[in-house]
């Protein structure tokens, strides 16, 4: 009976939550999303690179919104088994608390798990990928200059425009306008080119062409243009792209072993140690939060007395507890990037409150034990 039962209030938890869960990560990840849109109409980019960049972000997403899927998830299904009477059947039928809470509490430390998981190695990984992912795109000066029937600028005083471009690659009406060193601006025209891979970049292989230059230094030919006319030239696109990325991968984007050690040869992490060290620490404490707020849901709502004014009260109690707990353990993490004492504080206050959930499930009055501490204490005589 009581596998049975089990079975049923465990999926009776999983559906809201697997639902809350899409529709948050959903709505997340389109804001996301649309931070990178313009890069890549910018950059010209496929469909299909869109929804692979916003797949990498995705892990880094769902640390944020599984914790609150799966508290509102708790929260609607106990209220619903309440509401139906179907938790007052099966006290009546002489099931306990911990083995109603059991089946949502086997929810709670699969999803902590999960997230430890994510904010481990998942989310980072993902994040790295994206940022080398956007480097490649930006650094993509083919796509970024042969765009058809549009002027690009894929450098300052550099100005590329195609009429044409067919299916093979090949490019018809190409102009270039290269006026980096404004005292001799250079525009070369091509009827037919082609891109190709040289041995440092690629390169813009023109055909039947001309160079016009003009002078602007001072003397009698200041303003006097030269036209020189070409069967084939090669313009080096190299140049504008950088041959070795840099990247200096921040917090969020490092693994964890890097949070906790960083290299002999990594500047930035020896220069911002305590705040990395915060991080790891955070990564760790994330994965509380998740049984945390389950357990606020089941003590705000199991062992709630029938009221036919139904549970609204306590589920609102229930959710500003979390959220201002939550949001102590936001100021907490801040504040050990720069005080490390902090940082077993941030521990403890999820810790404490799951400690006092588990207390009040387990039949514990605190109303009746602050009554009776405040009895103990002496009156003051005036």
């Amino acid at each position: 009976m009581l596998k049975s039962l089990s079975h049923y209030l465990l999926l009776q938890a999983l559906g809201p939550f697997i639902v809350a869960s899409i529709v948050l990560t959903g709505i997340i990840w389109l804001t996301q999303a649309l931070r990178m849109l313009d890069v890549l109409i910018t950059q010209g980019q496929t469909l299909l690179t869109f929804f692979e960049l916003t797949a990498l972000a995705l892990p880094s997403t769902l640390v944020i919104v599984l914790p609150i899927s799966l508290f509102c998830a708790m929260l609607y299904t106990l209220h619903k088994l309440i509401s139906d009477s179907e938790i007052v059947v099966m006290f009546s039928a002489g099931i306990s608390r911990p083995a109603i809470a059991s089946p949502f509490m086997a929810i709670a430390l699969g999803t902590s798990f999960l997230i430890l998981i994510f904010s481990i190695y998942v989310a980072p990984a993902g994040l790295r990928e994206l940022k080398s992912r956007l480097y490649e795109i930006r650094s993509d000066v083919a796509t970024a200059m042969i765009r058809e029937g549009t002027f690009t600028n894929p450098a300052q005083g550099l100005t590329v425009y195609v009429r044409e471009r067919s299916s093979d690659g090949t490019t018809n009406g190409i102009l270039v306008h290269d006026s980096r060193n404004p005292k001799e601006p250079i525009t070369y025209m091509a009827e037919t080119g082609s891109l190709v891979d040289g041995p440092n970049g690629p390169l813009l292989v023109m055909f039947n062409g001309n160079i016009q230059r003009v002078s602007r230094e001072g003397g009698k030919d200041m303003g006097a243009a030269t036209l020189l006319y070409f069967d084939k030239y090669t313009y080096d696109l190299s140049q504008y792209i950088d041959s070795e990325p840099n990247f200096t991968y921040e917090g969020r984007e490092r693994y964890f072993s890097e949070l906790i050690d960083p290299a002999r040869d990594d500047t930035y992490g020896w220069t911002n140690r305590q705040k990395l060290l915060a991080d790891a620490h955070e990564r760790l404490v994330e994965g509380v939060y998740p049984t945390m707020l389950t357990l606020i849901a089941l003590a705000a709502l199991l062992p709630a007395p029938f009221n036919r004014r139904g549970y609204a009260s306590r589920m609102a109690f229930a959710a500003i507890l979390a959220l201002v707990i939550r949001i102590l353990g936001f100021i907490l993490a801040n504040g050990a990037a720069t005080s490390s004492y902090l940082i077993p504080t941030m521990y403890a206050l999820p810790l404490a409150v799951c400690g006092i959930c588990i207390a009040i499930l387990a039949g514990v009055r605190f109303d009746l034990l602050l009554q009776r501490f405040m009895k103990a204490i002496p009156k003051v005589r005036t």
